[in-house]
């Protein structure tokens, strides 16, 4: 009797199967039909579950991104602080745990780099999505630390888009510096913890 294939399984997979050759040669150098090979399928079958190389990519990119958030939220409690919250937020450690990390890190410079070179505006519009909802997130526990009195900010807006910039540059730093995945880690957490330290409320 043949095995019952899950679709969104085998989609996964074909999907993450493509991280060494993004990470290798580049997005805009690999091919589909190096994709389906590295997939152990045809190339006709890619197409069942994906109509471009960029839903692949988009496809990655969610898988990573509900990982994070759902090892996120087991690692809060009540009882931090919403500065503590955001700063959790950017702890991309659980990189370790079923991905290559030094992988994930090139990933995402990868994925920067063709959102710049986008002229189908795909990759934009992914990305505008994509930091939305860290833009979402940011305002929340700014606006629980303010709440709970433990931030005194001028400007939300500009400070939660300073630290999604930050994120931005820092992918771009690691990159021209030849940063791994650990000193990355760290340069990141070190600045967005300064400009957290600039809106804290000082106890007296």
């Amino acid at each position: 009797m043949a095995r019952i294939i899950d679709k969104e399984e085998k989609r996964c997979d074909i999907a993450l199967s493509a991280i060494a050759l993004f990470c290798e040669k580049g997005i805009q150098q690999t091919s589909i039909d190096q994709i389906a090979k590295s997939a152990g399928v045809a190339k006709g079958t890619i197409y069942l579950y994906f109509k471009n190389k960029e839903e692949i990519v988009f496809t990655i990119w969610d898988i990573l991104t509900q990982q994070h958030e759902e090892v996120f939220y087991t690692r809060i409690n009540p009882n931090m602080s919403a500065k503590e919250k955001i700063l959790e937020y950017y702890n991309f450690s659980e990189c370790q745990e079923g991905f290559d990390k030094e992988q994930t890190l090139i990933l995402f410079q990868h994925f920067v780099s063709s959102m710049l070179i986008d002229k189908t505006s795909l990759y934009t519009a992914y990305f505008e999505s994509f930091f939305q909802k860290d833009y979402d997130f940011i305002t929340k526990y700014l606006y629980e630390g303010i709440e709970k009195d433990e931030f005194v900010i001028d400007d939300i807006d500009l400070l939660t888009n300073s630290i999604i910039m930050l994120l931005k540059g820092a992918l771009i730093k690691a990159k021209a510096s030849n940063m791994g995945f650990d000193e990355a880690q760290q340069m990141l957490t070190k600045h967005i913890t300064y400009l957290l330290n600039q809106c804290t409320r000082k106890v007296l």
